[in-house]
């Protein structure tokens, strides 16, 4: 490069001279003298070239240099014209030239000083190889000729000198800038003598394989010759100093006639910084793994060019460079270099190009204090880089990483002791702009020992530390004995074989195998599977194979969890194995991935508490039209809240923004297709009552889930079956088909419908007015398309209920003999048939209950129809709720009863009475009245003997229960004492206000046991028509006596008449159904 720089110095002053030369005539001081002196020039210069001068200034001054003559040349501008293009190839800002008056007169010339300014000297050579520059576009064809003239020149002084060369052909470039010269020189017998000192700037020096200098400081020291007829100069104890060192140059140039180039023949001695020389001998591929390193050390260097040069042409380059306890260092503390010894050679073929260059290293040790590391290698064809090569010793991990694929990983400490041949392509560096191109694998035979290593590799960031393993290495095959460590806070340990791990990861080929066994305590899926991704360029060529192809995220899980080349065989143990969204322990399972399909067998883990057992399948290939997801799984839970399961099953997943989205287990499962089998030892509800031993038998196939068998008992002591249908959209469900039955001994159907509320999701809303609830839940019942909430509520479940039990308990009602069937469908329970025997006689009801509210309301309507109940019975139960209604002692009799009943449950599944109405059509049969307390208080004017106990006639009424208060429209009844009639409002809270009508004549003369004897043989009484007398009962709050007012007569019958329109008004406005059609 200095040997450049100072040729194409030389040759414009030689140009600058030519100039001077036409001087003489200038001084006869005419305009004809200047312009013979311009067209002289010009011939000069285009007598061999294609090179134009544009017009410029020539001043004379006597005075600047007396005694001297100072002629000052101005704008002096060349430019080339070969091949029809210009290209501006020297400007001369200055030139000022002090000539000898003495040798004037003499008739010679004589210059003695020449300065310059700004000058700006250009070449260039373009794709094709054709050149511009002052040598113009003709070469010489014989020898030369010297100067017309001897020259002496003691000084030659030059101020910003700059030169530009640009070669489109070779991909090169120079830029440098001489900022101050000072020279002298000689021109004589035909040799050009000179010597000098220049000062300047590298400004850049770019190759093919990227920029080798920029703006690098340079100082020289030149001594050369130029034999003008032999076209040939030499250089000879020349010094130059560059990055602040000096080097020796000696050699020369020769032009060949008719041949376009140089011969160069030029030897560099001396030394220079080692980050400079690595750059300059190692492949363009391996240089970018020193860009960050820097070292104080030097290189000894030997540098021979030879050979012709030119546009189109390199001469041989041979580059001998030896280290001496030579360090390396990147940033940071980990990876260095402390102690290097090397001999190299880097030599660019007989070829003179990558192709043929060639850099062998006949001597490369590196100490440690783990011992030391002997390289020897030989690194051909430099545009494919092939090595060949041993390394052999022992050394710390952080000095191996520096010269074994630099840049691929990065040691921090450690150690390694190997034995270890290298023979093949270097694989290339994979920069994302390229598909990976197949080559010939890289072969690898010896055996690696690593001990406390830590190191990353850089491509994937996969963080080792405290790895412990022994690698044989037999080419493509690596086997990994006793190898423990952690990647990426992962211990683990293994033992296993690899076929083609460095050819996957380096992208050389899409496939790997590994076989062995793993056993992890922490296994984080999203990162393994990063880990695990093939490098960019692959990753491309296999998107672009399968960019037609569409296919389900769920169905092709295989694909992004395992890549399609990663052939495996492996044993896995995991302790925690992390999922984007689940986690599973204790996880045991044999991995195959054949490149088609993964499958694992013999699976065993534990999630949410349960433990799984079985083998699952899940294809890789998606190019084909394959079947999703196959499991044949069992799941057995000792103790498990169903609320808890309920709520992991229905929340989103939870998925981290930069995350890539990756399915939930339970959408693996609704996805996929196979046998699943649930077995719950407990399953905790919220209520009291829980089940026990539930087995579910699931196959999914499709869209559609069938359980063909589901069995449990509960902690009360049923038992249940039920099989179901499931239909699903997607991961959602869309309708699901049961049928339920339960078998109990004794059971409380309270705490059945607690259990069956607990199956809803619980609703935290705020309770609403009984009315407005009850309104809301018939609209919602109403709806028949999908609504969000509870598939018991939302429309998507139906389901047959049938319930059997022995013994039943409802609240203070005691039974047997209980039969239920139901019907659930968009919320709602429709009681098709219950049936139960209580109170001495049997109950059946038919209705329906809303479950689309909330926990707290169940709005119910039935009919029921009471058979044969026994009255003291059924008072007794009535009294157990807290009612105020006569004791069981004080009635005794039989009734047949048929009632419309609208009510609300409350959270305990109880009747609210203030949400209770009710219609009731009731037949007594043998009523007798035993000390009842508001007759004894009405007719205590008569004999006790006489009103203590009362029989009546069989007898029908109809009555309303509004809210705990019955009315009483009319009711007529014929008893021993009188025939009767009563109305008024009776209150379950123990108010009361009633008018009884009875006849006095009767009741005070009439034959008593007469009467008795004919109600007792069902003989019917006769029924005297005689005006009643009507007497009124109040009572303002149980606990109290009866206020008794006599002959209110004119009162009962406004009365009566205010609770007929009352009694009209309910059953309109309640919607009680007097028909009782449901019981029909």
């Amino acid at each position: 490069m200095k040997l450049l720089l100072f040729r194409r110095f030389l040759l414009a002053g030689f140009l600058l001279m030519l100039v001077a030369l036409g001087l003489g005539g200038w001084l006869l001081g005419t305009r004809w003298g200047q312009r013979q002196l311009e067209h002289w020039v010009r011939q000069q210069v285009r007598r061999n070239s294609e090179l134009v001068l544009a017009p410029f200034e020539v001043t004379l001054s006597p005075w600047r240099d007396f005694p001297h003559l100072t002629a000052s040349i101005h704008h002096v501008s060349l430019t080339d014209t070969s091949f029809g293009q210009q290209h501006p190839v020297l400007a001369v800002g200055r030139a000022d030239l002090r000539l000898e008056l003495a040798s004037l007169v003499r008739k010679q010339v004589r210059i003695t000083r020449l300065v310059v300014w700004n000058v700006d000297f250009r070449e260039r050579v373009d794709s094709l190889g054709r050149s511009w520059g002052l040598h113009g576009k003709r070469r010489h064809t014989s020898a030369g000729t010297g100067p017309p003239l001897d020259i002496a020149l003691d000084s030659l002084l030059v101020h910003h000198f700059r030169i530009q060369t640009r070669n489109d052909y070779a991909h090169s470039a120079f830029g440098a800038e001489v900022r101050r010269a000072h020279l002298s020189a000689t021109i004589a017998k035909g040799v050009l003598r000179a010597h000098g000192t220049l000062h300047g700037e590298l400004s850049y020096l770019r190759n093919n394989r990227g920029t080798l200098f920029r703006r690098k400081p340079v100082w020289a020291s030149v001594n050369y010759a130029l034999e003008f007829k032999k076209h040939e100069g030499t250089l000879h104890h020349t010094r130059a100093t560059l990055n602040g060192d000096t080097i020796r140059i000696r050699g020369s140039h020769r032009t060949i006639a008719n041949q376009p180039g140089t011969r160069l023949n030029f030897r560099f001695d001396g030394q220079q910084p080692l980050m400079e020389v690595l750059r300059a001998a190692l492949p363009p591929s391996q240089t970018a793994y020193f860009a960050e390193a820097t070292s104080p050390s030097k290189a000894r260097i030997r540098y021979q060019i030879s050979g012709l040069t030119g546009p189109t042409r390199r001469p041989r380059n041979i580059l001998t460079f030896s280290l001496r306890r030579a360090q390396l260092l990147w940033p940071g503390s980990a990876r260095r270099i402390n102690h290097w010894d090397l001999l190299a050679t880097y030599d660019n073929g007989p070829a003179h190009n990558l192709t043929t260059t060639v850099l062998t290293v006949q001597h490369c040790r590196l100490y440690s204090s783990a011992g030391q590391l002997n390289v020897a290698l030989t690194l051909r064809d430099f545009s494919r880089p092939f090595v060949s090569g041993r390394f052999r010793g022992k050394t710390e991990l952080p000095q191996l990483a520096a010269v074994l694929a630099p840049g691929r990983w990065q040691a921090r400490h450690g150690t390694a002791e190997m034995d270890v041949r290298l023979h093949g392509l270097l694989p290339p560096t994979d920069d994302g702009t390229d598909l990976a191109v197949a080559q010939k694998s890289l072969s690898v035979r010896g055996f690696v020992t690593l001990r406390d290593a830590s190191f990353v590799v850089l491509s994937r960031r996969a963080d080792f530390s405290a790895l412990n393993v022994r690698v044989g290495l037999r080419d493509s095959i690596w086997t990994l004995s006793h190898a423990s460590g952690v990647l990426d806070q992962m211990r683990f340990r293994a033992s296993a074989t690899t076929t083609g791990l460095l050819d996957y990861v380096t992208g050389q080929a899409l496939n790997m195998a590994v076989v062995g066994r793993f056993a992890v305590e922490e296994l984080r899926v999203q990162r393994l599977r990063e880990l695990l991704r093939p490098p960019s360029a692959s990753t491309r060529q296999v998107a672009r194979q399968r960019a037609a192809t569409a296919s389900n995220q769920l169905a092709t899980l295989g694909g992004s969890l395992i890549p399609p080349g990663v052939r495996l065989n492996v044993d896995l143990r995991c302790t925690r194995l992390v999922l984007p969204t689940d986690t599973l322990e204790q996880v045991a399972a044999t991995v195959h991935h054949d490149g088609q399909q993964v499958q694992l067998d013999k699976l065993a883990a534990r999630i949410w508490g349960a433990t799984v057992h079985g083998r699952v399948s899940w294809p890789t290939d998606t190019l084909q039209q394959v079947a999703p997801i196959q499991f044949h799984l069992a799941v057995d839970f000792d103790t498990m809240n169903y609320r808890r399961l309920v709520a992991r099953l229905a929340r989103p997943p939870r998925r981290s923004a930069a995350a890539p989205a990756s399915p939930a287990l339970r959408e693996l499962l609704l996805a996929a297709n196979g046998e699943l089998t649930w077995n719950i030892q407990t399953l905790q509800l919220e209520g009291s009552e829980n089940i026990r031993r539930l087995r579910v038998q699931m196959r999914k196939n499709g869209s559609e889930i069938n359980l063909p068998a589901l069995s449990f008992a509960t902690s009360r002591g049923g038992t249940g079956q039920a099989s179901a249908l499931i239909r699903l959209d997607g991961t959602r469900l869309r309708a699901a088909h049961v049928n339920l039955d339960l078998r109990y001994a004794t059971l409380d159907v309270q705490r059945l419908l607690l259990l069956l509320a607990s199956l809803n999701p619980e609703d935290k809303s705020v309770p609403l007015p009984a009315a407005l609830v009850e309104r809301r839940a018939e609209r919602r019942a109403r709806r028949q398309q999908q609504a969000p909430g509870s598939i018991l509520t939302n429309g998507i479940l139906r389901a047959v209920v049938r319930v059997q039990a022995d013994r039943v308990n409802y609240g203070a009602v005691r039974g047997r003999g209980f039969a239920l069937e139901s019907h659930l469908r968009d919320g709602v329970a429709r009681v098709d048939n219950c049936s139960l025997q209580a109170f001495q006689g049997t109950i059946e009801l038919r209705g329906r209950m809303l479950l689309n509210v909330d926990r707290h309301h169940h709005p119910l309507h039935v009919q029921m129809r009471l058979q044969d109940v026994e009255l003291p019975d059924l008072l007794a139960a009535g009294t157990a709720i807290g009612l105020s209604v006569p004791e069981q002692d004080n009635v005794r009799g039989s009734m047949r009863c048929a009632t419309d009943l609208h009510t609300d449950l409350d959270s305990a599944f109880l009747p609210r009475l203030d949400q209770t109405r009710c219609y009731l059509k009731a037949d007594l049969r043998d009523l007798e009245l035993l000390n009842v307390e508001a007759l004894s208080q009405a007719l205590k004017f008569m004999r006790e003997e006489r009103t203590r106990h009362l029989f009546f006639e069989p007898f029908s009424s109809e009555f309303v229960l509004n809210r705990g208060e019955l009315l009483i429209p009319n009711l007529n009844l014929n008893s021993n004492l009188s025939n009767m009639q009563v109305s008024g409002n009776y209150f379950l809270d123990g108010r009361a206000n009633l008018y009884i009508g009875l006849n006095p004549m009767q009741a005070l003369f009439g034959d008593n046991d007469k009467r008795i004897e004919r109600i007792q043989q069902s003989e019917p009484l006769r029924r005297p028509n005689h005006k009643l007398t009507y007497i009124n009962l109040q009572r303002p709050a149980a606990g109290t006596r009866y206020s008794v007012r006599l002959f209110k007569g004119n009162e009962q019958r406004q009365q009566q008449a205010l609770l007929q329109q009352q009694l009209r008004q309910i059953l309109l406005t309640q919607r009680l159904d007097t028909t009782l059609r449901l019981l029909r």
